[in-house]
């Protein structure tokens, strides 16, 4: 959201000849299966029994791609990584598995009394599956009317090659709202939040089937309940008098984050990052450095408690093990907050200082913390700290955001899958 700089996403040789699994037009994606939006209701309700009369090896993997401003060249490394992660699925022992494969954004929209002003919409996408060509892309080679991939048994719901199709459907761009809901998106998605998934989304969730989550971010979770006033001005200024702040991404931090400051005048307890300046604040400009931080759960925080979330993804299954997360986000720390003036200052705000969360990794002479991860292809992350404590509470191993390659993440979690098929 700090930027409003819109690239255009170039697919230009990215999977051509790669990816060697390949799928005739077929019919709807596994139409007879059931939806599987509540707990596991049988091991065999995920294809046909398999040759041996054991469970088929099914996997339901969903991945959230980030969309929010210049999100680009970090949705273009994941797509430089496609070939592989297919080929890592088409070499688990075993065989490539019965697959169904998703894409969300992470734009759940941002309402209030200032939506359009801050460059989102109510609703956003609403964890809708995301399944039209993107880039130069003119087709995903998905059949009509498909909202994921689906090859079960060898028989696919496209043409072409899987990295092809990935490729086209993967980067959603950088249009998206900047207050990024990447968990409510996902519980959207699969009925994670207590009510049916979108209608577009039937069929994805098998009940028997394994059940993989990826996340593609550079910035933290900023999930609020529907009536939040998080992103409104509420009868305030957009100034530090207001008594939220600024609308800004720093309220995600703000009120939904709990640090120790190591420096501060008491002995470290866990306080929200702070609006105002405080006294330990060192530096032109002033800047504090917190630690430990995580997710304000409590009664100041005005996030989604991070255990709704939690505990929403473990009940899609009765087996735990089935569950498998991943992803590439922010680095969580350093965590360092410094207060500069507006870049564009509203009026009668010229003289005040606003709070910023600097960027964990990014550019050197950004604003990035000290310490923080280098980079040189214009990725940068801010601290992701509710994400990649969802993603450890589940079981899973995130990368950074600014490392030059994907590679990594994207094969611990292919790791991950083949341990639990």
């Amino acid at each position: 959201m700090r930027h409003a700089t819109c690239i255009g996403l170039v697919l230009v040789g990215v999977g051509c000849g790669s990816g060697r699994l390949t799928g005739p037009d077929a019919g709807t994606p596994d139409a007879a299966t059931p939806d599987a939006s509540t707990p596991d209701a049988s091991s065999s309700a995920d294809g046909p029994p398999a040759a041996d009369g054991g469970r088929r090896r099914s996997v339901d993997v969903l991945f959230m791609i980030d969309n929010s401003s210049e999100m680009s060249s970090m949705q273009q490394k994941l797509v430089a990584e496609l070939p592989v992660f297919v080929s890592a699925l088409e070499n688990l022992p075993g065989g490539f598995p019965d697959l169904h494969l998703a894409v969300v954004s992470s734009d759940m929209g941002a309402a209030g009394d200032s939506t359009a002003s801050i460059g989102c919409t109510l609703a956003g996408d609403q964890g809708v599956f995301q399944a039209a060509p993107r880039g130069n892309c003119t087709s995903s080679g998905l059949q009509a009317n498909a909202s994921f991939i689906s090859n079960v048994g060898g028989v696919a719901n496209y043409s072409g090659s899987l990295v092809d199709v990935l490729s086209c459907i993967v980067p959603l761009g950088n249009s998206g709202c900047g207050f990024e809901h990447q968990l409510a998106s996902v519980a959207r998605a699969l009925g994670a939040d207590g009510a049916p998934p979108p209608a577009q989304n039937a069929g994805f969730l098998r009940p028997g089937a394994e059940l993989a989550i990826f996340l593609l971010t550079n910035e933290d979770d900023c999930s609020a309940p529907a009536d939040t006033m998080l992103y409104s001005l509420n009868g305030g200024q957009q100034s530090t008098t207001n008594p939220l702040g600024p609308i800004a991404n720093y309220r995600c931090n703000q009120f939904g984050h709990l640090c120790q400051d190591p420096t501060g005048p008491e002995p470290p307890r866990w306080l929200p990052p702070p609006l105002a300046i405080p006294s330990d604040a060192a530096g032109n400009p002033p800047t504090v450095t917190y630690a430990a931080c995580k997710s304000n759960d409590g009664p100041d925080g005005m996030l989604t408690p991070l255990g709704q979330f939690i505990d929403g993804i473990k009940a899609l299954k009765a087996d735990p093990s089935r569950i498998v997360v991943g992803g590439i986000i922010g680095p969580p720390s350093p965590y360092v907050v410094t207060w500069v003036p507006p870049a564009s200052p509203p009026p009668g705000t010229s003289n005040q200082l606003w709070p910023f969360a600097m960027h964990s990794c990014g550019a050197a002479g950004g604003y990035i913390s000290p310490g923080g991860q280098l980079t040189a292809d214009g990725s940068f992350g801010d601290p992701g700290v509710r994400v990649g404590q969802w993603v450890q509470a589940l079981g899973g191993t995130t990368g950074s955001v600014c490392d030059p390659t994907y590679a990594a993440p994207l094969d611990s979690f292919v790791t991950a899958i083949a341990a639990g098929l």
